[in-house]
């Protein structure tokens, strides 16, 4: 597996452990399950969300697509 690979498994990952949190949250209508929702669920979707950009945006995720520049 590439390092390019590796990085994108896991920011889904941490998109898909987001979205599971946010989706229990809903579940609960209570000031704390809001909370889970601001303090947990959407920093995991956004990390997963940089960390998918940035694997793309990188220097290794060029290297790997196959294009030489020309």
């Amino acid at each position: 597996m590439t390092p390019i690979e590796t990085r994108v498994r896991w920011a889904g990952l941490l998109i898909a452990c987001g979205l599971a949190i946010l989706m229990l949250s809903l579940l609960w209508a209570s000031p704390l399950s809001f909370m889970s929702f601001l303090a947990f669920g959407c920093p995991l979707i956004l990390t997963g969300v940089l960390l998918y950009l940035w694997t793309l945006a990188g220097k290794n995720g060029a290297d790997s697509s196959g294009t030489t520049g020309h």
